[in-house]
């Protein structure tokens, strides 16, 4: 009978012990996705009320489907440069990937409409630093301009605030044109 008193003591401590973790770790991805949405509809919040929408559009018969808005099209390439160039990615270039993101960059400028042209500017620097790699050159230093572009502009074109970093190589400015 004292064998099956303590295997009972054992199993108590270790049932509350597995469900205290398992409620630890179900509350901690629960608050990891909660945070993810609540920073979406702040980067959402953000970007609208900048009233940049109304500075760069995608031209009326354009099929931008990937791209809701000017600004997002911005956002998703400094996520595509943050994922493939960033934290040393640089010294690692995959350079048939970064030819296709180059190409896409270009298809995407082409259905973009602005009348501002410090905007202008930037665009067309990107799009000529995208035609170097589209091409097959296989240039760092456009690479890395490339994605300071992109960071900038998400910047100051989305009101991006997730970094300390700022390369001011953008021409477009919010405060001035904001």
């Amino acid at each position: 009978m004292e064998k099956k008193s303590k295997w009972k003591l054992m199993i108590l401590p270790s049932a509350l012990f597995i469900l205290a973790f398992g409620l630890y770790g179900g509350y901690s991805i629960w608050e990891t996705d909660n945070n993810e949405d609540v920073k979406k509809i702040m980067d959402a919040a953000a970007a609208q009320s900048n009233g940049n929408e109304d500075v760069a559009v995608f031209q009326q018969e354009s099929d931008q489907k990937n791209y809701r808005s000017v600004g997002r099209f911005i956002s998703q390439f400094h996520k595509k440069y943050n994922t493939t160039l960033g934290y040393g990615g640089i010294d690692t270039v995959k350079w048939e990937e970064q030819r296709k993101i180059a190409s896409e960059i270009i298809a995407v400028l082409a259905n973009i409409q602005t009348d501002n042209t410090d905007l202008l500017t930037d665009f067309e620097a990107i799009s000529n630093y995208s035609i170097t790699i589209e091409g097959g050159r296989k240039d760092k230093k456009a690479l890395l301009k490339l994605h300071r572009y992109f960071h900038d502009l998400d910047i100051e074109f989305n009101g991006y605030s997730d970094t300390n970093d700022y390369f001011d190589v953008t021409e477009y400015k919010k405060s001035e044109n904001g």
